[in-house]
């Protein structure tokens, strides 16, 4: 994985991870925006985002997760962070976004929260 992409597995109908590289800014929010679009046309209402090896992130990236969490929400569904490091929740605290955003430790705890809160299938 280079430093700007983004990969994307289909977990079940419902529910999409996508793993984040070491860079969310300018240079490929808009990627990341059709990447979350296009599972939500797909009629995906969870997806998990893996900061793992997220290493900066920048208020573009935040606007492309922003942006499109109401779509999810509206539909019963959620966006979720999960391995978000101290770094980057530093960002997201600066930012004053903390509020807006659901954020699990780990992808397990995110899945499961998808299947424990709100039945995926």
């Amino acid at each position: 994985m280079d430093l700007l992409n983004i990969s994307e597995t289909q977990v079940s109908e419902q529910v999409t991870t996508f793993t984040l590289a070491r860079v969310l800014d300018n240079n490929n929010a808009e990627s990341v925006v059709q990447a979350i679009t296009a599972a939500q046309e797909r009629g995906c209402r969870f997806l998990i985002f893996d900061c793992t090896n997220l290493e900066f992130l920048s208020s573009a990236g935040v606007g492309a997760i922003l942006g499109t969490i109401e779509v999810s929400r509206s539909k019963g569904g959620d966006i979720v962070l999960c391995h978000v490091s101290d770094t980057i929740a530093h960002v997201l605290k600066v930012l004053d976004v903390l509020d807006f955003l659901t954020i699990r430790r780990t992808k397990a705890e995110a899945l499961s929260m998808c299947n424990d809160s709100h039945p995926c299938t």
